[in-house]
Formats: C-alpha cells, structure tokens, sequence
C-alpha cells in the first residue's frame, strides 16, 4: 500500500492518502459539474470545495465504518484496513493516547498480519473515544463543506447537496 504502518503514521499522510482515494473524486465531480453550469467563478470555486471537504468527511466515516461496522455491510471484514497496514482516523487516535500498547507498536513495526492481535487492536480502538473523535472530526468537514454553499441560492440541487452531507456523516455510524 501507498502509506502502510512502518513511520508512516501520521495525519499529513492520512490526509495526502484520503484526498487521492476520495476527496479529490468529490471535487473532480463537483468541480465539473460546476463548470458546465451557468453560474459564476465563485460558485464554481465554492462547488470544488464542497467537494473536496465532503469527500473528507465520506472517506474518515468509511475509515470508521472499518471498526464499527459488520462483513456483511461494509463489504470487507472489519479492521482490514489494519490488517493491510493502513493506518486511518481511529487508529491514529489510538496510537497518539496509547503509543505503548504492545500491538500498536507491532503495527508500527510492520508486524501487523497477526489476525489475532489485529482483533485485540481493532477492539481496543472501538472501546476507546478514537471512534467518537473520528466521527467529530468528519462532522466538522461536513460543516465546512456546507459553508461552501453560502452565498448559493435556494434550489432543489442544494438542498439534495446539504442532504447528502447529512447522510454521510451518519451512515451507519
């Protein structure tokens, strides 16, 4: 993977690695759609950005998704992302309040295929508030992907767009 475990665990590469896997897609659509509507400059721009903060937001709640959620839902068997080595929201938040924890630091080690440990860390992470900060965390770029729409008039695409903010940042949580 592009940003696995081994001193990559920080968020300026969280975020690098979110905004290539999702957040530019939102604003690439956005974006475009923006472009081939009447509407001014500052729309278009404001459209981009609603995009990209959205795309923010949908990608930390499928990270959290990752933790919370069932196979079956989720499509994937949950703490895979860790099992791969990825290292997301939550467990970034786990990592900065427990850095001494024996299966963090195999993780941050590269030592991460134990399904056994994965299954006590993806635990850990579910008990502690890394899922509830997570979650704020998205909610906040909801919020400001919102703001993006002030200034935009009444319409029914903005309303569709406000709620699919909401949507996001509660699906399944």
């Amino acid at each position: 993977q592009m940003f696995d475990a081994r001193g990559l665990a920080n968020r300026g590469n969280y975020y690098e690695r979110i905004y290539a896997k999702t957040g530019s897609l939102f604003e690439l659509s956005t974006h475009g759609a923006a472009i081939i509507s009447p509407v001014d400059a500052k729309i278009v721009a404001n459209a981009r950005n609603f995009g990209r903060e959205l795309g923010t937001a949908f990608q930390i709640v499928d990270d959290i998704l990752d933790f919370t959620g069932d196979q079956a839902a989720v499509g994937k068997p949950v703490g895979s992302d860790l099992l791969q080595g990825l290292i997301t929201l939550p467990a970034l938040y786990y990592i900065e309040d427990n850095p001494k924890d024996k299966n963090v630091q195999s993780l941050l080690n590269g030592h991460y295929h134990n399904e056994k440990e994965m299954a006590l860390l993806v635990e850990a992470i579910r008990q502690s508030d890394a899922i509830q900060r997570s979650l704020e965390e998205a909610k906040d770029y909801a919020r400001r992907a919102l703001l993006s729409l002030n200034g935009h008039p009444p319409s029914e695409e903005r309303d569709a767009l406000e709620n699919l903010a909401e949507y996001i940042t509660n699906r399944n949580v």
